[in-house]
């Protein structure tokens, strides 16, 4: 992303922060982690990080818009709130328990997500899927296609919202079973 991308997520944010409800994907599965580190993926407004903080994980939160990180470093919990460019930041190896990527797509991710799992670690990813129509979506079954050296436990792609700016979303919970290729 570049620094216009940067604006225009700060403008987004400064006109409407969004929801505060976690993510239902997030709600229903992260259960399966081991309470430890979390990654937040392009976390924006927080609602998944002020979740997994409130569960007891320690939560790394990254996300482009300094007014979206911002609002997040002011509350009262065990987030490590991080302003950074995901086409450049690279996630530690082997840390986390359980990484959420939820309506954020960056293929160059696809590794790096996959070796900051431990052995046991859950991934929560949710994105967006609009066939040809968009970079920023996923194609179908590119999702389960990226993750397939993990253990997947739930795998789905539906009919989005209809208040949703795309068709549709693909959705995936897989567990780090050993060393990733």
């Amino acid at each position: 992303m570049t620094d216009q991308d940067r604006k225009k997520w700060d403008a987004r944010y400064l006109k409407d922060l969004g929801g505060t409800a976690p993510s239902p994907i997030l709600k229903n599965y992260w259960t399966l982690a081991s309470c430890g580190n979390a990654l937040d993926i392009a976390c924006g407004n927080g609602r998944n990080s002020i979740f997994l903080a409130a569960k007891g994980f320690a939560v790394d939160a990254v996300d482009i818009s300094s007014v979206a990180t911002n609002h997040l470093a002011g509350k009262d919990l065990k987030i490590n709130v991080i302003c950074a460019d995901l086409d450049t930041w690279d996630i530690p190896q082997d840390r986390y328990e359980l990484i959420a990527n939820v309506r954020f797509l960056d293929r160059r991710l696809f590794p790096l997500i996959q070796d900051g799992l431990r052995t046991g670690g859950v991934l929560i990813f949710e994105s967006f899927m609009d066939g040809e129509k968009d970079k920023y979506c996923l194609k179908q079954n590119e999702l389960l296609r990226a993750f397939q050296s993990l253990r997947i436990v739930y795998y789905e792609e539906k009919k989005a919202d209809l208040s949703e700016k795309f068709d549709q979303t693909a959705s995936l919970v897989a567990i780090k079973t050993g060393a990733v290729t």
